[in-house]
């Protein structure tokens, strides 16, 4: 795990180098700032969180001559504007869109102001497409897809807080997960096929569409089937299997867990309710006090 902070386009490109492939950085503003968390899941595999002012930077043939690498990275953007320059192409990234770039090749990655980014890392290897049809998939935004959006559900569920378990199986899990996406995700359009993820990857999904989605209050078993195009019986049958308990017992509990921190950092008893996908505050309180032996009111009152 590393968390970096950056206020100079010096700062900043040592922090990208480190964490990703030796670059550069062209421009920046003149006020510049920027945080970095990587997450190593493997010896290979990492997922980075990135927020940083407007900001050019690029992998130029001379760089690479001299720092070779053969890693991909995909990077999906969440918060303004960005665009992506190699093999002659450009893919203008916005909200949810993404795109890949391989470190082997010269690029250009420009943001023109404020953004947020996700970036999934890995060697080159793990996509089977080579040679000139590789280079026709970089650059190129991807298409949207249950796939991309599961993919993303999962980066976001890897927290930069948890100490890293290189190793461990639960990362190695989550790494394989992470590249069998990533494989759909690229797949070409017109052989696209709803994604049948299965076991532990499946557990994976089920439980990052889950917590990104807990603020909606319509997020219901049906509803998460529906999401990874699975039946309902294959619900409850992986979370039995993987995760010992029932769908609808680890979305409550989840739910209850955001409600506690929030009432915690200083949320009223309404706003944890309602941003942790309670649509009635009385059931709200109800339950909260049947988990944990005390209403929400006690747990606010306690950090005032």
């Amino acid at each position: 795990m590393a968390h970096v902070r950056a206020q100079s386009a010096t700062e900043w490109a040592e922090a990208c180098s480190n964490a990703f492939v030796p670059l550069r950085v062209r421009t920046a503003e003149a006020r510049f700032a920027a945080t970095l968390d990587r997450v190593e899941l493997t010896s290979s595999v990492s997922v980075t969180r990135v927020v940083s002012d407007g900001s050019e930077v690029v992998r130029s043939a001379t760089t690479i001559a001299h720092h070779p690498r053969d890693d991909l990275l995909l990077s999906i953007h969440r918060i303004g504007s960005g665009r992506v320059l190699q093999h002659g192409r450009e893919a203008i990234l916005s909200k949810g869109r993404a795109s890949l770039y391989d470190a082997s090749a010269p690029y250009t990655l420009s943001v023109p102001g404020r953004m947020s980014e996700i970036v999934l890392q890995v060697p080159r290897g793990t996509v089977p497409t080579t040679g000139h049809s590789f280079g026709d998939i970089t650059a190129s935004a991807l298409p949207p897809s249950t796939s991309l959006v599961a993919l993303q559900n999962l980066l976001l569920s890897v927290d930069p807080q948890v100490p890293p378990r290189i190793g461990s199986m639960e990362n190695e899990m989550l790494a394989d997960a992470a590249i069998t996406l990533l494989r759909a995700a690229l797949l070409p359009l017109e052989s696209r096929t709803p994604l049948r993820l299965e076991g532990h990857a499946l557990a994976v999904a089920m439980r990052s569409h889950i917590d990104d989605n807990l603020s909606d209050p319509t997020l219901t078993v049906e509803n998460l089937a529906r999401a990874l195009h699975v039946s309902v019986r294959q619900v409850y049958k992986v979370f039995a299997e993987h995760l010992n308990e029932s769908p609808g017992t680890y979305i409550r509990r989840a739910r209850l867990r955001r409600a506690h921190n929030e009432l915690s950092a200083g949320f009223s008893v309404l706003q944890s309710a309602i941003t942790s996908g309670f649509a009635d505050p009385d059931t709200f309180t109800r339950a909260f006090k049947r988990h944990y032996g005390f209403p929400p009111s006690a747990l606010k009152r306690m950090h005032q």
